[in-house]
């Protein structure tokens, strides 16, 4: 692992400020204010096709470092009238609901999972409810049925956290997050904000946290400690394909790559897959990053080149061959193998029997296989130690 740097003094003039830069000078206060963000949908900006997302991606601590263990928590709302989520019936919100003294009220859906490396429980929490939002008071809570309900917060204390309480039928669990704020990664960050007359994104992400708690599993309580990743976005476009990745290594090291991407699968309905390769892999992306970000302050190695190539046949699920490139020489290479899966999808009426459809598969994977090089130094599983990770590949148009 490469030592991590103490030196405090600015950058040569001239030179591009690293992670660690852009936050030495930010205070609580500032850091405080990114998060006090995610309680709002920004509703100016919202339009006919908008969503928003708040996720909580969770890799308790293990004998051979963060998972195969996984959680996670979401809370996901979208414009329309009729719909259903994950075949779990809701109404939409409205451009034009009233939002008074910061308090925004509409229908959301609920999800959590846990996967104990084996099974994946999606029973844990699945429910439609009543969301209120209340920017003022640092929360968010969607109730459900017989109960169940989920909240997150903010407690605005003297160090920048988040909470979750989570209540369902597979489980419940109470638990905070905080941050290391030494760097971008560790740190509560608006990492994108677009806004155009045909709509745009606002991106919250806190992309390497801590986290504590008490977990009610189908498996047993446990205490529960690890890392994991935050994200709310507000999406002012339709939903479109994408892959996702974000995964750990036991010194805390992340690689995470985002690629959206066209293909074939555009108009793909449910979990299914076509019969070659050739098809499958026939995508063009549209933009593409990726990067390796080592722990503490250690400036991250970013990609230009990116591919992640589902394959077929390996397996019940397709694996992943992952390939990063930059031109100074770092590359990285892995397959990401699934040990599990959960859903997420969205059908919308469009005219009579016509519906949209966009699917979201969440995929918990084993990195295997792992070459390559960065900073000159060479990366291998006996090197760098097991990683786990999800992987999101989404498929689908959300008109």
């Amino acid at each position: 692992m490469p030592p991590i740097s103490c030196d405090r003094r600015p950058p040569p003039t001239g030179s591009a400020p690293t992670e660690a830069d852009l936050t030495r000078n930010k205070t609580n206060d500032d850091h405080q204010a990114v998060l006090d963000l995610i309680f709002s949908q920004m509703p100016e900006r919202q339009n006919r096709h908008s969503s928003t997302w708040w996720f909580f991606l969770l890799f308790p601590q293990g004998p051979d470092g963060y998972g195969p263990r996984q959680l996670m928590f979401t809370i996901a709302a979208r414009r329309g009238r009729e719909m259903r989520i994950t075949d779990v019936p809701l109404r939409g919100f409205e451009l034009n609901r009233p939002i008074t003294g910061g308090i925004d009220r509409f229908e959301a859906t609920a999800v959590g999972w846990y996967s104990d490396g084996q099974t994946v429980h999606d029973e844990f929490v699945r429910h439609a409810g009543p969301a209120t939002l209340d920017f003022g008071g640092g929360s968010l809570a969607c109730p459900g049925p017989d109960g169940a309900a989920m909240t997150f917060h903010t407690p605005r204390g003297d160090q920048p956290m988040l909470a979750a309480d989570v209540c369902g039928p597979g489980g419940a669990a109470r638990f905070e997050t905080w941050g290391d704020l030494d760097a971008q990664i560790s740190s509560p960050v608006v990492s994108m904000d677009v806004d155009t007359p045909l709509g745009g994104t606002h991106y919250i992400g806190w992309r390497r946290l801590h986290f504590r708690g008490r977990f009610d599993l189908p498996t047993g309580p446990e205490t529960l400690q690890g890392i994991g990743f935050f994200q709310r976005v507000c999406l002012n476009v339709p939903t479109f394909p994408w892959k996702w990745i974000w995964a750990a290594f036991p010194d805390q090291t992340v690689f995470t790559a985002y690629v959206p991407y066209l293909g074939l699968n555009l108009f793909r309905k449910g979990y299914k897959f076509f019969r070659s390769n050739r098809l499958e892999q026939a995508t063009i992306s549209v933009a593409q990053s990726a990067t390796w970000i080592p722990p503490g302050e250690t400036e991250p190695v970013k990609f230009n080149r990116m591919k992640a190539t589902p394959v077929l046949g390996r397996g019940p699920h397709p694996q992943f061959d992952i390939v990063a490139r930059n031109d100074r020489g770092d590359h990285v290479a892995f397959t990401a193998a699934p040990y599990g899966l959960s859903r997420f999808y969205i059908d919308r009426p469009l005219l009579g029997p016509i519906e949209s459809h966009w699917n979201y598969n969440e995929y918990m994977f084993r990195m295997q296989g792992l070459t390559g090089s960065i900073g000159g130094r060479p990366l291998s599983r006996e090197q760098n130690g097991q990683a786990y990770g999800s992987l999101e590949y989404t498929y689908g148009l959300g008109l």
